[in-house]
């Protein structure tokens, strides 16, 4: 059955049912480069605490866990459908304490202060109901000197997809910047790469993303 836009943006929001388990296989491919220059990014290092917001069915924590030794991988998703597909799909690295999935409320995060060293989050921007509360979240549990690398598409390309028009909430990167300059974080790179999506008119696209790095830094008291 042919979804329509509403009912696609609610399963990129929240995958669920029968279709969510499709979706949650889609985004990864489609997300991967992103994915991958968002960890590239942050500078994962041996020992490393990493935690990933919105992290799908966990189809590429294979990957994440290779990119150096030693480190330990947390992923949060809103989906409990996600969470136990990422559960089942990782179960022996799990059990050999190399990785753990969670829920959230897609707000709080369930962590102490300064439980990781990196973190990251990829095309979930769009679904924050506050966006400095998240930033600000995302920076309380990281270490100072952690870094966080939040990767999206902003507003112009967004405008040209139909689903977003349904409770997406759009932004570019200076838009982020403005917020992240009252928490204790510094932007420390912005960049863009590209590649394709489909259109509202169901054409192959250019997609241009950015990829924002922010460095928690020890606020003067």
């Amino acid at each position: 059955m042919e979804l329509s836009s509403e009912q696609i943006a609610a399963q990129l929001r929240c995958p669920h049912d029968e279709a969510g388990v499709s979706f949650g296989q889609v985004m990864n491919l489609r997300n991967l480069p992103q994915i991958a220059a968002a960890f590239a990014a942050v500078g994962i290092e041996g020992q490393d605490r990493i935690l990933e917001t919105g992290c799908g069915d966990g189809g590429l924590l294979g990957y994440v866990l290779s990119l150096a030794e030693n480190v330990h991988y947390t992923g949060l998703e809103i989906s409990p459908l996600m969470q136990q597909q990422a559960q089942a799909f990782n179960a022996p690295f799990i059990s050999a304490g190399k990785a753990e999935y969670r829920l959230y409320d897609g707000r709080l995060l369930p962590f102490e202060n300064g439980a990781f060293h990196k973190a990251v989050s990829v095309n979930t921007v769009y679904f924050w109901e506050d966006a400095q509360e998240m930033l600000a979240e995302t920076c309380r549990v990281l270490q100072t000197g952690g870094r966080f690398c939040l990767g999206f598409c902003e507003k112009d390309f967004m405008k040209r997809l139909p689903f977003a028009e349904h409770g997406f909430a759009l932004y570019d990167a200076a838009d982020i910047r403005r917020l992240a300059e009252k928490i204790p974080f510094r932007c420390l790179a912005e960049t863009r790469s590209r590649d394709w999506a489909v259109s509202k008119s169901g054409d192959l696209v250019r997609r241009e993303c950015v990829h924002l790095v922010f460095e928690k830094y020890e606020k003067a008291v």
